[in-house]
């Protein structure tokens, strides 16, 4: 019992720390209460503080424990947002490898940060899944995204799964920010006490925080 405790152990803290996140870089320290953390699409040039510099090295399927690391590193030098930078491989290119990737930490005024309206991202972060947009079924890849541009003229209904499935409705309005929604495929679980058994449920649709949410389009494949 004692030997596949320890194997248990090892394998445990193998897979724990197969990835590091560390900041390599800490210029300054901003003192600000800002709690987001927002993906920038460009490198800020001149309305930016840049801050210091977080390195990942190798790869885990938690992206939330990822994320998790990475924003008390970057809340720890005061980042409010951070420009994302494919390191570079052995020929000097600098596509994305998800098992290596610079985030370089700024501070950036709330109001200068882009933000785009009327536009849905659907993710999904687990195995291959269906999803229904006004009755036209696209399959997502596991690790990827869908953005969707709403319209004022037209609701664009989003389904997942079947009978047991989620659906929601949107429209485009006025100054309506970015909605970022994890769609899952089936799902199996085990009720609570007071209800036993098996519950199933074929679909799902969670909004996601912002912060975290940009964070996956970063690392996931656009469709």
């Amino acid at each position: 019992m004692k030997k596949i405790l320890y194997i248990y152990i090892v394998l445990y803290s193998s897979f724990c720390f197969s990835q590091n996140i560390f900041l390599t870089e800490a210029k300054e320290i901003h003192a600000n209460s800002d709690k987001f953390l927002y993906a920038l699409k460009e490198e800020p040039k001149t309305d930016a503080q840049y801050l210091g510099k977080i390195e990942v090295s190798g790869f885990s399927n938690d992206d939330a424990a990822v994320f998790s690391e990475i924003y008390k590193k970057a809340k720890s030098i005061g980042g409010n947002s951070y420009f994302m930078k494919p390191a570079e491989n052995i020929e000097g290119n600098s596509t994305f490898n998800p098992h290596h990737y610079i985030l370089y930490i700024y501070y950036k005024e709330k109001q200068t940060i882009p933000q785009k309206e009327n536009t849905v991202y659907l993710i999904n972060p687990e195995k291959e899944t269906e999803v229904r947009i006004n009755n036209k079924k696209i399959k997502l890849p596991q690790r990827s995204f869908l953005q969707l541009d709403l319209s004022q003229q037209e609701i664009t209904d989003i389904s997942v799964g079947k009978f047991l499935g989620s659906r929601i409705k949107l429209q485009a309005k006025n100054n309506q920010p970015e909605q970022y929604f994890q769609i899952s495929g089936k799902k199996i679980s085990t009720n609570s006490p007071v209800s036993p058994g098996i519950n199933y449920k074929t679909g799902d649709i969670i909004a996601l925080e912002k912060s975290f949410a940009q964070f996956l389009l970063m690392i996931y494949e656009k469709i």
